[in-house]
């Protein structure tokens, strides 16, 4: 029987408490979709993550990133974060570059240091246009909102 281990950890900071949230669960490759948003729903963090055997050869590992609503294709602080949980619980051997395979890819990332004193770097993906022209309502884009939704909200 398989165990599944959730992480909640404190990325971009060097003291509890402080930074960016993020929710990392590590042995869920046997979840469904659902049950993954579900759990990130339940988390209510920003973003949790789920760290997976790679499908992609070369990649060190597969993440999923979902956040309360939705499965993102990527995200910076979660890339790192999940990254430093992935060497530090042995998921993956310590090494100086990782492969992580997640729906905008397989990106490099650059790991310098152990520890504490671990710094990790990702290149991001090429951005995409989502949109273009007068269906491109920021708001609604950003936020999920109806056209407009945002600056009634300001203003009420």
């Amino acid at each position: 029987m398989s165990s599944t281990r959730f992480l909640q950890l404190d990325v971009f900071t060097p003291r509890p408490g402080g930074g960016n949230p993020l929710g990392v669960v590590l042995g869920a490759h046997h979840w469904s979709d659902a049950g993954m948003q579900a759990f990130a729903r339940w988390t209510n963090l920003v973003e949790t993550t789920f760290l997976l055997p790679p499908r992609i050869a070369g990649a060190s590992y597969r993440l999923r990133i979902f956040t309360p609503e939705r499965e993102i294709p990527f995200a910076g602080h979660p890339s790192v974060g999940s990254a430093h949980a992935a060497l530090e619980t042995g998921f993956v051997d310590a090494a100086e570059d990782l492969q992580q395979e997640c729906g905008a890819g397989v990106l490099p990332l650059r790991v310098r240091g152990t520890g504490h004193e671990r710094r990790i770097f990702v290149r991001a993906p090429a951005a995409r246009l989502l949109q273009r022209g007068a269906d491109a309502d920021l708001a609604r884009l950003l936020h999920g909102l109806r056209p407009g939704a945002l600056g009634a909200a300001l203003v009420e």
